[in-house]
């Protein structure tokens, strides 16, 4: 951070300065927190990028905040892989032992994700290559990351754990019910994977949608037991994205299949679905981002240097 000004800024009570990144980001929170939403629970989303007329998706290379009051997006950075062209994501999960941000990551040239860590910032460090269409992640409570593969994987959908050291799948078990679409969610109140397949009706096992809980816990004596949970309430098209906020979940919809029409979602544990609002973008991993409260924003701007006492002007006699 560099200072300057004129000898009529000090008179004024002025100063001119050029803050670094550090800085930047601070100012970014402050704007934040004088909008009123420090301390605010919003989503970070991610997308697998826009249906194009022809078939396919086109590329979306952004980290996204979307306030779920609204289901409206309230900022977005880029995501940057050293080398690499980044084409879009299928999943994004926080470890909650370290609070490090996961994600998989669609790139230039490959076939399957890069599983990645991923800074608020956009900027992504590569774990390494999945070596299967995984369509979704959750980490349970002791830092276990789990992969769900999709209709398109080597055994679809199927439960996985993925390292968080080089991206190397275990296999754990074949769920398969459920038709297209898969994703996956850890609730912590529970202990359970909540995971989400299918389209069409509701509760329809063999070629619908279904909502089923897995307990992924060795030493308990329903270790891998899947329990079905009815779905009610609104009637989705397609779940692509589902995480875990304060004893229930918010999920992602595709919308309409042929043209993108996605939606915010409401899930409770117990499968009732209400709507929230329409999203600007389809949605292919989501997670919860907290933003600092306000004694934390002063505490990062102190930190860096960024407040200054201001030099009061001086009165004329």
């Amino acid at each position: 951070m560099e200072w300057g000004g004129s000898s009529k800024d000090a008179e004024r009570g002025c100063v001119k300065l050029r803050i670094g990144t550090a800085g930047a980001t601070a100012l970014l929170i402050l704007t934040t927190a004088l909008t009123g939403l420090a301390g605010a629970e919003l989503l970070l989303t991610i997308s697998p990028g826009p249906a194009l007329p022809g078939g396919g998706r086109g590329p979306d290379d952004l980290l996204r905040r979307v306030n779920p009051a609204g289901a409206y997006t309230v900022g977005s950075v880029t995501i940057t892989l050293a080398g690499l062209t980044v084409k879009g994501g299928s999943g994004l999960a926080r470890d909650p032992l370290t609070g490090t941000l996961y994600a998989l990551l669609k790139i230039q040239g490959r076939t399957f994700p890069e599983l990645v860590t991923l800074e608020d910032s956009g900027v992504a460090t590569s774990i390494g290559n999945t070596s299967d269409k995984f369509a979704g992640i959750a980490f349970t409570d002791d830092g276990t990351l789990y992969g769900v593969s999709g209709d398109g994987g080597i055994i679809p959908e199927s439960l996985y754990t993925l390292s968080t050291v080089d991206a190397s799948a275990t296999f754990i078990m074949t769920l398969g019910a459920g038709s297209d679409g898969e994703t996956l969610a850890f609730n912590p109140d529970d202990g359970l994977l909540y995971h989400a397949s299918g389209i069409g009706s509701q509760n329809q096992a063999s070629n619908g949608e279904i909502f089923e809980t897995i307990n992924p816990d060795p030493e308990h004596p329903d270790y891998l037991d899947v329990t079905n949970v009815p779905l009610s309430g609104f009637d989705y098209e397609e779940l692509l994205a589902l995480t875990y906020s304060d004893g229930d979940f918010y999920a992602a919809d595709l919308g309409d299949y042929a043209v993108d029409m996605p939606g915010l979602l409401h899930i409770t544990t117990g499968g009732v679905v209400t709507f929230v609002g329409d999203l600007d973008h389809v949605v292919k991993g989501i997670t919860l981002y907290e933003l600092p409260e306000p004694a934390q924003v002063l505490q990062l701007l102190v930190g860096v240097g960024f407040l200054v006492a201001a030099r009061p002007r001086r009165m004329r006699g």
